[in-house]
Order: C-alpha cells, then sequence, then structure tokens
C-alpha cells in the first residue's frame, strides 16, 4: 500500500487506487497522516474537520469513519484507540510525506560529506514524489495551514536543489526552471537570486542584470520595499565583474548547505474573531515602513483582545514575511521572560546551534543573523524596555508587532494603538460568533442589552457566551439579569465573575496605594462623568493634582477620557472598583466622598448635569429630609 498527502489525499493497493470515501473522511486521513505517529485527540478532530463548533453527533461520526478506515488501511497503516483518540501507524516506504523527509536528510548529509551532486540528485528525488498541492481534496482552516507549511518545505527543497546544482553545473535546462519557479513564487528574493547567477555564468549578463530590474520593480509595487542586501550585493558584484561567476552574496557555493529554517510559530487565529477593522487598517499601514525595521505597539486593559488582534495581524500580514514568522510570550509584569531567553529561542528557531553566553553577544548574533531577511516578530506581554529593546531587529525588512500592559515610553519611536472595547455591532456579531446566530438574533435586543452589560469588552462577551451555552433554556433575559446581578452585587462570586474581574485586578496591582484607593473612590459616584473640578472634590485634592491622579488612571487604562476632557468608567471596570472602595475605604469614606462631591455640585452646577446631580442626591443616606427637598426643588 501507498499512501499520499503530497499532492491529492490518495491510497493505493499495489496499482490500484483505493477509494477512501468523503472529503471528510479523506480529511481525517491526512490529520492522522500529518501527526505521524503521534496520537490525535478526538475534540482535536471534530474541531480540524468542522471548525471550532463541531455538528451534534460529531464525535460519534469520527468512530464511524475510523471504522470504514481499518479495513480499508489493513494491515500496512493501523489506526489504534488511545482512549481520547486515534493514533496511525504505518509502515516504513508507505507515506510520501515520510520519503520526503528521509531523502531530503540524506541530503543534507550527502552535502555535508563533499558530495554535491549527490545531495542534488537525492533532492531530486525527493521533489519527485510530489504530485501537486499538498493535500489537495480536503478543506478547512486546519488544513490551508498545514497546506502552507508543507510548500514551505517543498519551495526549501527547490532552493536547495537549485543551489546545488548551480554550483556542479545542473541539467541545461537549469535557468529555464528557475525562470518559471520565480514566475510561480515571485516574492521569493533567494529565487531571483539564483536566476540572475544562472544567467550570468551562462553569458547573459545583460539579462541578469535585467532580471535585477525586474525583481526590485516586483517587489516594490507589491510590498512596497527594495530588495533585501543579498540581492542588492549580487547586482553589484555582476555590475562589477565581467568574467568571474559571483556567488549568491553571503553563500558561497562551497559552504555546506544548509538552508535557514522558516519558522512559522504564529499562533492560531481565533475562529471567532470579529471587529477591529480600522484598527487592522492602521497597524497594517505603519508595518509597511520599508525604509525601517517598524515596531508597532497594541497597549489596553487586559480582556480587550490585544493578544488576538496581534495574532490576527500578523496572519493578515504574514505573506509580507516569507522568511518568517517568531512569536514569544514575555510575561507581563507579573512572569516577565528574561530576554537572554528569548533570544536563544529566536535564534535556534533560525538554526544558529551555537549560541553566545552574554546577552549583549546574542543580541548582536540576532541583528546579524536576521539582517537581509523579511521576518515578522510578535512579541506579547511585553513589561519593560530593558526586556524588549535587545530582541529587536535593526534593518529594514523585518517587522515587530508587540503588546503591553502599558505604554512603553522608554522606546521611542514606536506608535501605540489603546485598544477599546468593541462597537456595539461587533461585540453583538462575537457573541453570535460563539453561541450561534438563531439564538443570538432571535432575541437581539436582550442580546444587545446583554453585551452592553458586559461594556462590549471582549472577555465578558466570551464569559457571557458561556453561561448562554451553559443554560440552553434561559432566555437570554434571564442571562442578562443574573449577569447584572453577579457583577454588580455579587453574594458570591461566580469563577466566570473571577475571570472578568481579573484584569481590573492585575491593573490595580501595578498601581502605588494612593493611585489604587483614588481608582476606587473615583467609582463610588453614580454619575455618568467626572470632570477634573469635580474629581478634585471627590478625591479631596487641588485640582491640578487630581487631574494628574486621573490621567495615571488613564494611562493604566482603568479610566476612560472623553473629547471633553471629562472622565468615566467603563460599566464593569465602575462596578468593579466600587466594590473594591466600599469593601477596602468602607461606607464611610464613600458617604464622605460624595458630600464633598453635592457641595461641588451645588456650588458649581453649569459644570454638572441635572441627572448626574440626581444620581449623587440618591447616594447619600444621612441628608437631612428638608435639605433633600430643597436641592430637589431646585432641580428643574
Amino acid at each position: 500500500m501507498r499512501l499520499a498527502i503530497l499532492g491529492p489525499v490518495r491510497a493505493w493497493r499495489r496499482d490500484e487506487e483505493i477509494d477512501l470515501g468523503s472529503p471528510q473522511q479523506r480529511g481525517l486521513l491526512a490529520l492522522l497522516l500529518l501527526h505521524e505517529g503521534r496520537p490525535v485527540e478526538t475534540e482535536a478532530i471534530v474541531e480540524a474537520l468542522w471548525g471550532e463548533h463541531g455538528p451534534r453527533g460529531a464525535r460519534g461520526t469520527v468512530r464511524t469513519y475510523v471504522y470504514r478506515l481499518r479495513p480499508i488501511l489493513g494491515d500496512m497503516a493501523v489506526i489504534e484507540s488511545t482512549g481520547s483518540g486515534y493514533r496511525l501507524t504505518v509502515r516504513d516506504g508507505t507515506l510520501d510525506l515520510r520519503r520526503f523527509r528521509e531523502l531530503t536528510a540524506q541530503a543534507h548529509r550527502a552535502r555535508r560529506d563533499g558530495a554535491a551532486a549527490r545531495a542534488a540528485d537525492l533532492l531530486r528525488q525527493a521533489l519527485g514524489t510530489w504530485q501537486g498541492r499538498a493535500l489537495s481534496g480536503v478543506r478547512g482552516p486546519f488544513f490551508d495551514l498545514e497546506r502552507d507549511r508543507l510548500e514551505e518545505l517543498r519551495l526549501a527543497a527547490l532552493e536547495e536543489v537549485f543551489d546545488l546544482e548551480l554550483e556542479v553545473g545542473g541539467q541545461s535546462d537549469l535557468t529555464s526552471e528557475i525562470r518559471a519557479a520565480v514566475m510561480e513564487h515571485p516574492l521569493r528574493e533567494r529565487l531571483h537570486e539564483q536566476l540572475m547567477l544562472s544567467l550570468f555564468r551562462a553569458g547573459r549578463r545583460a539579462e541578469a542584470l535585467a532580471a535585477y530590474q525586474h525583481a526590485r520593480r516586483l517587489l516594490r509595487e507589491e510590498l512596497g520595499v527594495d530588495p533585501g542586501p543579498a540581492l542588492r550585493s549580487l547586482h553589484s558584484r555582476i555590475l562589477s565583474e565581467s568574467e568571474d561567476s559571483p556567488a549568491p552574496a553571503g553563500r558561497g557555493l562551497s559552504s555546506a548547505l544548509a538552508p535557514a529554517p522558516v519558522p512559522a510559530q504564529l499562533p492560531a487565529d481565533l475562529a471567532v474573531f470579529t471587529g477591529r477593522r480600522r484598527e487592522i487598517e492602521e497597524l497594517s499601514l505603519a508595518l509597511r515602513d520599508a525604509a525601517h525595521a517598524p515596531v508597532v505597539g497594541i497597549t489596553g486593559l487586559g480582556g480587550m483582545g490585544k493578544t488576538a488582534l496581534a495574532v490576527r495581524l500578523a496572519h493578515t500580514q504574514r505573506h509580507q514575511f516569507p522568511d518568517g514568522q517568531l512569536f514569544v510570550d514575555l510575561g507581563g509584569f507579573k512572569a516577565p521572560v528574561s530576554p537572554l531567553e528569548v533570544l536563544g529561542q529566536f535564534l535556534r528557531a533560525v538554526g544558529v546551534s551555537r549560541l553566545p553566553a552574554s546577552l549583549d553577544e546574542r543580541a548582536a548574533l540576532w541583528r546579524t543573523t536576521v539582517s537581509g531577511r523579511r521576518m515578522l516578530i510578535v512579541l506579547d506581554a511585553a513589561s519593560t524596555s530593558e526586556q524588549v529593546r535587545p530582541l529587536l531587529p535593526a534593518s529594514p525588512g523585518c517587522a515587530v508587532i508587540m503588546t503591553s500592559p502599558r505604554r512603553i515610553v522608554d522606546l521611542p519611536g514606536i506608535p501605540w494603538l489603546r485598544l477599546g472595547v468593541l462597537q456595539p455591532e461587533d461585540a453583538l456579531q462575537l457573541l453570535a460568533a460563539i453561541s450561534g446566530a438563531r439564538r443570538v438574533f432571535a432575541e437581539q435586543e436582550a442580546a444587545m442589552r446583554l453585551v452592553q452589560a458586559c461594556s462590549c469588552q471582549p472577555l465578558s462577551v466570551h464569559v457571557a457566551a458561556a453561561r448562554l451555552d451553559a443554560r440552553p433554556s434561559w432566555t437570554i433575559d434571564q442571562i442578562y439579569a443574573q449577569l447584572e446581578d453577579d457583577l454588580r452585587q455579587p453574594v458570591v462570586m461566580h469563577e466566570d465573575c473571577k475571570i472578568v474581574d481579573r484584569p481590573f485586578r492585575e491593573a490595580q496591582a501595578r498601581m502605588d496605594a494612593s493611585h489604587r484607593d483614588a481608582f476606587h473612590l473615583a467609582a463610588v459616584p453614580a454619575c455618568s462623568r467626572l470632570d477634573a473640578a469635580m474629581a478634585a472634590a471627590v478625591l479631596d485634592l487641588p485640582v491640578n493634582e487630581a487631574t494628574a491622579v486621573m490621567e495615571a488612571l488613564v494611562d493604566a487604562h482603568v479610566v476612560e477620557i472623553g473629547e471633553d476632557g471629562a472622565y468615566h468608567f467603563l460599566g464593569l471596570v465602575k462596578a468593579f472598583a466600587r466594590r473594591q472602595a466600599l469593601n477596602g475605604l468602607g461606607h464611610e469614606h464613600c458617604q464622605q466622598a460624595l458630600h464633598r462631591l453635592l457641595r461641588h455640585c451645588l456650588t458649581d452646577t453649569h459644570t454638572v448635569g441635572e441627572e448626574d446631580l440626581r444620581a449623587v442626591l440618591d447616594q447619600i443616606t444621612d441628608l437631612p429630609d428638608t435639605l433633600v427637598d430643597m436641592v430637589s426643588l431646585s432641580l428643574p
């Protein structure tokens, strides 16, 4: 039996092709083959075949597919149950992907031993195992990502064989083959370099120079960038040399052939990612700065989806960074990862095996290694400039997406995007994407009230959706009422509400005591907004000092500032901070703040709205009735 995934997913017994069944059944076989003997959990199979929300009975359907595949495959490929999933074991020589890997490994060994012609022949055999685009006939995001990964392996082998045959004098139509590869993959600079060298060695110097101009024009039109240093250096050497055939810049043809790995470390994109169109457009534009190595920052309160946005942005831009994408979680303020450790991870990912011991040496080697490459680096949850600065590439071509709980102000020149809540329509779409459009849009008005009670914060919408899924018989209004009570006046704090509160607790943990008390106290008044003078009254501070404190809370992302300069809280943040004020500062302290605010409101009514004044009045518990009546009569 022979099994193939490097092309259409197919199987043969002797010379007769076997019917593998429906596309989904073929997909299951391909999924198990891709894991190369490792167990795959049933939940992962369901998600790969049908997406995050598989149909009812999906697990049973998977069992049926396994039952049908076992007799088809026979004893040449055995599907075993592992308790939580399945594992496929195939005999040697059965799978084309395994054969491809074996041949490329033999080619690398032959190259290291100086047998360049033998290495080229082995790579030609490896490329001969491909029969078209990998995983043809199976569909889904998982298989799309795997298809791209396998295609990168094929292209790396193709570029290797071109290098080898240029070294030893390959087949007569090598130039034509390289030109065809350039037409199929016009943004791979290494192919352009090989085409130029092949033309020059064939005595076609003018055509080699024209090939450079074509590559330069193409890269500018498609990506807005100039050719990398290797391609520019080869062009300069062809201009200056008339007889000697130059080797590709930075890669002497007598050196060992070990192509730089192309890391693809981005986490999977969220299937339910919603909204953020304006933010993605703005950040994408900043990443296209061809003259530098652009760095863009995303900051904001926890739970707003900073990491999700960074990953989505990276996936939308990955085609512009053909030399790979790196991702690292830097741990935030709670558990920061040292730059020495991260540089070790990055250098190993790009093929460096011997690592210097010191931070400065690793940083210098990192900048040298990525020079001339186009790589995208995602630094998630950064905390300080000392942590980030050694990780930044220096030469044009690379780009960095960074997220951080707060702006890192001593990294100059970085544009920061403050990520806020979703637009109400996008929050509603997110709820529908998670919980099902039919249920959400059947009670659309109630669903809109629910996402607004969640302040349209992505994390809270996810929590609300989880409650919807856990209570299929409840109406959305019932979920809304329960969530309102739990978040604003909890008797017992449920686990999902603790999840909602976690970003606010983390934000306040980074404050000093005075800012933390101000954060809690400013949330006590039931006003829609606080201007600087109102905040000064609540906090019992001069106006300039109160403004400085409130601005610090804005920088910590727990307070919002409007176009008129007034401050306000998101509903969820205000509910959390008010609970903290009552539990920590105490009822009497909170009442004193309300009394100060009322006195300010009665003496400066021009800046205080009637609704806000009534709200403050209703909160004060010890006002004499005569004063309440007098204030009430003075209102329109």
